[in-house]
């Protein structure tokens, strides 16, 4: 297993720890499980990054997915024609445009709870003591999703765990011996929109939602030093893996499933 971590990492975990673990194990590939429209929708996302991140990193993006991008007759798939109406929202976002400058794409290395994390810094920006992490969604921004842990609808940066990544960042920024960065950087979620007219929005975040959510993730960081050490990881017997490897061994009562 890596003893390395990521927020994604962390996440899938917590998800389900026995099919993070055979994915960091090499024995499951979790990305060959995705769909070609949810591949699609993911390479269109990384477009609107590439283009706010160079102009090299675009053209390098463009040569890469060349033949995801465009169809047999030359046009742009529906997903990136989305992705160019996202990109033109945020080109004439002014608050985006104001706001997302200095270094693109840093990568940051730091500890909690003893284990090495790293994550990638969509922009951070030190005038302003901010980071920003550009979330391309779909539906609207004040759309709200199930939340497995709460049993009930929450907002999407909550239900996809976005404040566990915030807070994560904030925490590896915070023990940077670099004196140009400042011990309380705060994070930016800057959303748009995968809507036929794409809408966008910069996001704060309150500081105590940020400080119980790096509780959280010590807490599942914990769960994840246990397995280290020898804990047979959970099954969630939901996800594609667990459906993979399940083995029946006993019935199941109907009123497990109401």
């Amino acid at each position: 297993m890596n003893k390395r971590l990521s927020f994604s990492s962390l996440k899938a975990f917590s998800d389900c720890e026995a099919e993070a673990v055979a994915v960091m194990a090499g024995d499951w590939d979790r990305q060959a499980t995705f769909s070609p429209s949810t591949i699609e929708a993911m390479n269109a996302g990384s477009y609107v990054h590439k283009y706010f991140e160079s102009n090299k990193a675009l053209e390098e993006f463009k040569l890469e997915h060349e033949s995801d991008m465009f169809t047999k007759k030359g046009s742009l798939k529906s997903q990136f024609q989305i992705a160019e109406k996202m990109v033109q929202t945020l080109d004439h976002d002014p608050l985006f445009k104001t706001i997302y400058q200095g270094v693109k794409e840093l990568e940051i290395f730091g500890k909690i709870q003893g284990i090495e994390f790293h994550g990638f810094l969509d922009c951070l920006n030190l005038e302003r003591n901010i980071f920003i992490d550009i979330k391309t969604i779909r539906g609207s921004i004040r759309d709200k999703e199930w939340s497995e842990i709460e049993y009930r609808r929450v907002s999407w940066i909550k239900a996809r765990k976005y404040l566990w990544q915030m807070a994560i960042y904030q925490e590896i920024l915070r023990q940077s011996d670099d004196e140009k960065i400042g011990k309380n950087i705060s994070p930016v979620i800057y959303a748009v929109t995968k809507e036929t007219f794409p809408d966008s929005a910069g996001i704060t975040i309150p500081q105590e939602w940020l400080d119980d959510s790096l509780d959280e993730v010590c807490e599942f960081t914990d769960k994840y030093i246990e397995v280290l050490n020898g804990r047979v990881p959970v099954r969630c017997e939901q996800c594609n893996y667990c459906k993979a490897t399940k083995r029946n061994i006993q019935t199941i009562s109907y009123s497990d499933l109401i």
